[in-house]
């Protein structure tokens, strides 16, 4: 079991297999950018969280461990144009 880290500014699968998602800091460079991350190894399928942030906005989610979000098949974020993430992931 290892934790990991990736900061990204396009879509990105970063882990195929299962895993648990810890916790995300996103934000948009400009206008609203939509950031859907999926369980799954590409951007479709089951989605395990969605949002939307504006050009005023950072979400910072840092999940305790006991609501990590578990995924099976992969770990994909899809990023809209001009979208920032800093994204806490598990793989075990």
């Amino acid at each position: 079991m290892a934790d990991k880290k990736d900061t990204v500014t396009s879509s990105k699968l970063f882990r195929t297999g299962t895993g648990r998602l810890m916790g995300m800091v996103l934000s948009a460079g400009s206008g609203s950018v939509l950031f859907t991350f999926y369980d799954n190894t590409a951007g479709s399928g089951t989605k395990i969280f969605e949002v939307s942030v504006s050009t005023s906005q950072v979400l910072v989610l840092l999940l305790p461990e006991s609501y990590f979000v578990n995924f099976s098949t992969g770990l994909y974020l899809a990023i809209g144009a001009g979208g920032y993430a800093t994204v806490w992931w598990r793989e075990y």
